[in-house]
């Protein structure tokens, strides 16, 4: 066996106890913990180098050694230098580390580098690799999502006016293979409806999604708990995966879809730039044309494409999409159910076991069908309804026979109506009687006494005579009096017509069923 190779700090330190301090071969021996012999020999082959001490302060360790073995050194390290381009593509596969790999290495040269030079070496092929390159992705493992700060535009025939879009990408760690498309916004339901499509045109899920933390994913940034968009989070549980949001400020986190967002502005844009659009769909169809070049051009570094990539390294990985679509159109949570067991949802009223007045709720809206949940739950579920400010009352969620349970009471309220005046209770009695349910007359008798408030009694009182006048029983109509101050102006002298009553006209009733 070859005998061991002196490390170039001892040979450092030979050259410089020799002939700096002028110390015999023994001396340095004793000093450095090595053999006489050892000593002789660096000295000698300093001598055949040619060099002169000091040496100069830019010559590296690696170039020391190349003087100091020329016979052997470049040799030697072509033999047992490791594939560290193939080591890296390795790494990327879930499951296989840098030990396992270091371990396959001196299987096949049992001569070869030892652990740490393995590892540092290793440490130092990285370090030459773009930044995006340099973090180490399992295949599959995860998805990294973000907008453009650049967007692209249309032009809208209707307004007259050109339209920014926003631009979604999302990228996987791996491969970098990507998907890309415009929205109209970054609400809520387009950031989830892109992680949708994304979904759908790479055929597979991640084992994690990690996106930047705008509101629409994250409603509070945290690193250790952060808290996660409802609807964001039901999407999550569909697909089966998971949240790992980027720390704040810390685009490296996620520098394959930060590096991704440039390549494809500079790519789609640039392509675009001479191009109208009349739609935001005509936009889409152009980027995902361009799209498909983009992932099938070679990556210089790989000299592969981004498709081949993911479907050597993350699709093998990833998790298979659910039979059925993400469905969902809005979510809505901390819905607090009012005093008449109602709770309010795109401007319409819908009712709720009356045992669950006062506490809060979480509302989902699958398609047509209105789910209602408490602490997770389920409580009930109603048809969407339209947005017209009526009610939608289950009779079993009533309180029996109609009692509410809280105080509130069509005699409570006519009876509060009185301390203003009669024709303030003459209304409230009006709205009340009108509903199906008296409940439902609630919220608007409580908005005619709160107007009071706001108001004054006197006013409000004023107010409910002219409305009783024109025949308008509604909170808005009083409301609209008092806010352009018509209670001042005198009523006319006829009294008030009764409603005509025919076969062929609708009733009051029918409106409210």
């Amino acid at each position: 066996m070859a005998r061991k190779r002196m490390k170039m700090k001892k040979t450092r330190e030979i050259l410089r106890l020799h002939f700096s301090c002028n110390l015999s071969n023994q001396q340095i021996a004793s000093a450095i913990r090595k053999s006489k012999t050892s000593v002789f020999n660096c000295l000698g082959r300093f001598k055949r180098t040619g060099l002169e001490w000091p040496l100069p302060e830019e010559m590296r360790d690696s170039e020391l050694e190349a003087r100091l073995y020329p016979e052997t050194a470049s040799k030697r390290n072509e033999e047992i230098a490791p594939d560290f381009e193939g080591i890296h593509q390795e790494m990327s596969r879930p499951h296989v580390t840098l030990e396992l790999l270091w371990e396959e290495y001196r299987q096949e040269r049992p001569e070869g580098l030892c652990r740490s030079s393995f590892y540092r070496q290793y440490a130092n092929h990285c370090k030459d690799l773009p930044v995006s390159m340099k973090v180490i992705h399992k295949g599959g493992e995860k998805l990294f999502v973000d907008y453009s700060g650049k967007k692209p535009r249309y032009y809208d025939r209707e307004s007259g006016q050109w339209t920014e879009a926003e631009f979604f990408v999302a990228s996987w760690g791996a491969s970098s293979y990507c998907y890309c498309e415009a929205t109209m916004t970054q609400s809520g339901q387009d950031w989830v409806a892109s992680h949708v499509r994304a979904l759908e045109y790479f055929g597979c899920a991640p084992g994690a999604i990690v996106p930047d933390n705008l509101k629409s994913g994250v409603t509070k940034a945290n690193f250790y708990e952060p808290d996660i968009n409802t609807l964001y989070e039901k999407f999550a549980g569909h697909y089966d995966t998971v949240i790992l949001p980027a720390r704040v400020r810390k685009p490296k986190d996620k520098p394959v879809v930060e590096s991704n967002v440039l390549h494809l502005q500079r790519f789609i844009f640039g392509r675009l730039r001479n191009r109208t659009f009349f739609s935001l769909g005509d936009l889409n169809e152009a980027v995902w044309e361009a799209l498909e070049l983009f992932n099938a051009r070679p990556m210089q570094q790989y000299k592969k494409s981004r498709k081949e990539r993911f479907e050597e390294l993350d699709k093998p990985y990833a998790k298979p999409l659910p039979s059925d679509r993400f469905v969902f159109t809005q979510v809505k949570t901390g819905v607090r159910v009012a005093p008449n067991y109602h709770i309010e949802f795109d401007k319409h009223f819908y009712s709720v076991p009356y045992e669950f007045v006062r506490k809060q709720v979480d509302v989902y809206q699958i398609g047509k069908v209105l789910e209602i949940y408490h602490n997770g739950d389920h409580v009930c579920r109603h048809l969407k309804a339209s947005c017209n400010y009526r009610y939608t009352t289950r009779d079993e969620h009533m309180p029996p026979h109609h009692k509410f349970v809280s105080g509130w009471s069509s005699a409570w309220f006519i009876a509060q109506a009185h301390k203003t005046g009669a024709a303030t209770a003459e209304l409230v009695t009006h709205i009340l009687q009108s509903k199906r349910h008296p409940e439902q007359g609630f919220r608007a008798a409580l908005g005619i006494l709160n107007l009071g408030k706001k108001h004054s009694n006197e006013r409000l009182e004023k107010a409910a005579r002219r409305a009783l006048c024109f025949g308008s029983f509604s909170y808005h109509s009083l409301k609209n009096i008092l806010a352009q101050e018509l209670e001042e102006k005198p009523l006319p002298q006829t009294a008030r017509r009764n409603p005509l009553v025919h076969e062929n006209i609708r009733g009051k009733q029918y409106y409210n069923n």
